[in-house]
């Protein structure tokens, strides 16, 4: 006897529980066991799910975020609110003296594309409006931070000196820059991650020796933002936030326009300008966009999920729609579900393996945004398509397994149910675009 399909008001009621278990009041934790604090992006897409429910919480999971937001803007990849002893680096290891205590990288910068998602769904404009103005401020300054702290020398192109600061962890994008540095710690005995997740699914010890040695040059500097962006053994402009910084400065534009913030309108109106044209040093001779080791000059010999992110931005033609569409349509002849991280045809291709493979709803729905956006809806249906059906039939975990769908990573995880409420679950799903 076969179990029959969870319906769409079962998985509505579900999603809408995890992200009640995973509340801890003002914020939520991507999943209880391995994430137990307060996430960037992750926050940015879970307040786009409980515009669905909770308009006023929606609002809430964004001002709490800014909590953590630093004096020269940024705002940090991990706020620590409440200690939790289950998560390896915590507030010790990064050095910061920040209140409340944060990490010192930031993450993929999705909060002003989330406020505006929160400000045109809430019905109360006047509440809306409020909210939005109180708001507005601080998301300029953590894009002025992108644009002139992490691109001092006025490139068009913004730095990223952390693999994590990607949201794409352990992409095989990094692989080059991170193997130039020698590593100066060993953390394998501190990490907790693979108590709660199958060490296969999770990224090296080799990767977290790396990573960490790079957290210890920040702290020499003293976490300086200048500094760091111009000197850490790891520079990277990575096409995944290059793209969703651009995306977000659009969304930002309208918001201040539309509130009469005339000069820091103008302000982002100049940073989409440079950072557009910062893209045509991304592409690579086959047309593809690629993320760009800065130190070394070279552009990425892999192709990521982040590539297909260009369009997100608004960025490239129809052509490069189609081109894109091409490769995809490649890339399905070998899985299942699209769309996987990294490039399955290649050597460093891994299904299981976090970034290196797997399938991730979040990145799915910015994709099919930029499909829809540049005319490919068949493109975008079909994403859709398969990404409501990697929930139906595996549920909410963190990621899967494009060939088989299997769920991977941690379960009941937050932004994937967020994902559900505000996309998946639209009947127009491959058509909804925010801008």
């Amino acid at each position: 006897m076969t179990t029959p399909s969870p319906t769409s008001a079962s998985l509505d009621a579900l999603a809408r529980d995890i992200l009640a278990r995973n509340d801890r009041g003002g914020y939520t934790v991507p999943n209880e066991k391995v994430y137990p604090f307060q996430w960037n992006w992750d926050s940015a897409f879970v307040a786009m799910g409980f515009a669905v429910l909770d308009i006023e919480r929606a609002w809430q999971e964004l001002e709490t975020l800014f909590l953590g937001q630093w004096d020269d803007g940024m705002v940090p990849s991990i706020v620590f609110h409440k200690p939790a002893a289950n998560y390896y680096p915590g507030p010790s290891a990064w050095g910061t003296t920040h209140e409340p205590p944060t990490t010192g990288i930031s993450q993929p910068p999705v909060a002003a594309t989330a406020a505006r998602v929160v400000f045109e769904a809430d019905p109360d404009r006047a509440r809306a409006e409020a909210r939005l103005r109180a708001l507005l401020p601080k998301l300029v300054a953590s894009h002025r931070w992108w644009h002139e702290i992490r691109d001092p020398d006025g490139t068009g192109l913004v730095a990223i000196v952390h693999p994590w600061e990607t949201g794409r962890d352990n992409s095989p994008e990094w692989d080059a820059p991170l193997a130039a540095i020698t590593p100066t710690v060993d953390v394998a005995a501190l990490r907790k991650d693979k108590t709660h997740v199958n060490a296969s699914e999770r990224p090296t010890d080799a990767f977290y020796n790396r990573v960490m040695t790079l957290v210890e040059e920040a702290k020499a500097l003293h976490w300086d933002g200048k500094a760091v962006a111009r000197s850490l053994s790891l520079r990277v402009c990575d096409v995944g936030v290059q793209s969703i910084l651009v995306r977000a400065d659009h969304d930002l534009h309208h918001l201040a326009t539309l509130l009469g913030f005339a000069d820091e309108a103008a302000a982002l109106a100049g940073w989409i300008e440079r950072s557009t044209k910062g893209f045509d040093r991304l592409r690579g001779d086959d047309g593809i966009w690629r993320s760009l080791d800065l130190r070394s000059g070279k552009l990425a010999a892999s192709v990521s999920s982040g590539s297909f992110l260009p369009l997100y931005a608004r960025v490239g033609t129809r052509e490069d729609a189609d081109h894109l569409a091409a490769l995809l349509d490649r890339w399905g002849s070998v899985t299942s579900y699209a769309v996987p991280s990294s490039d399955p045809f290649a050597e460093t291709y891994d299904p299981h393996r976090y970034w290196r493979g797997p399938v991730w709803l979040v990145v799915n729905r910015m994709i099919v945004d930029g499909f829809a956006t540049a005319g490919r809806l068949d493109v975008a249906d079909r994403i859709a398509a398969q990404s409501r059906e990697l929930v139906g039939r595996h549920g909410f975990c963190e990621y899967f397994d494009p060939r088989t769908g299997d769920a991977l990573g941690g379960r009941d995880f937050s932004w994937t149910a967020a994902m559900w409420l505000a996309w998946l679950a639209r009947p127009d799903a491959g058509h909804a675009v925010t801008g």
